[in-house]
């Protein structure tokens, strides 16, 4: 740990790392194809699966910047939250391809949950 972050009082553990792989898992259910969402494809499928690739991608940006920008990390960590949050209510309200499966339900429970948990312990982080 460098002096600054020392002076700063933040610093990223292992916990907060481990909320960050567990949230980029959460995701890999709901692929569809490869996890429990059946739902069909179609063109606005094709923009959900931008949406939900962004929202993955955010918390492995988040892990990799953690160990040299902590700031950064933070700053990335609470958006990945936010969007962990965001797209599982959006699907579940039915609003991006239609009402989720009965699969789909329990992971995006499980993302939103993790979303919230990475989005606190990152705005903690954050100076």
């Amino acid at each position: 740990m460098n002096t600054a972050s020392a002076r700063i009082g933040y610093r990223w553990t292992r916990y907060e790392r481990i909320l960050l792989i567990a949230l980029m898992l959460a995701y890999v259910p709901g692929i569809p194809g490869v996890g429990v969402d059946t739902r069909e494809a179609s063109s606005a499928s094709a923009t959900v699966g931008i949406a939900y690739s962004v929202a993955a991608l955010a918390p492995l940006v988040a892990l990799a910047a953690s160990w040299r920008w902590h700031l950064a990390a933070a700053l990335l960590g609470v958006i990945a939250g936010f969007l962990a949050i965001a797209l599982p209510v959006l699907d579940l309200a039915g609003v991006l391809i239609g009402p989720p499966p009965a699969g789909m339900i329990l992971v995006n429970i499980v993302v939103a949950m993790l979303g919230t948990a990475v989005a606190c312990r990152s705005w903690r982080l954050a100076p």
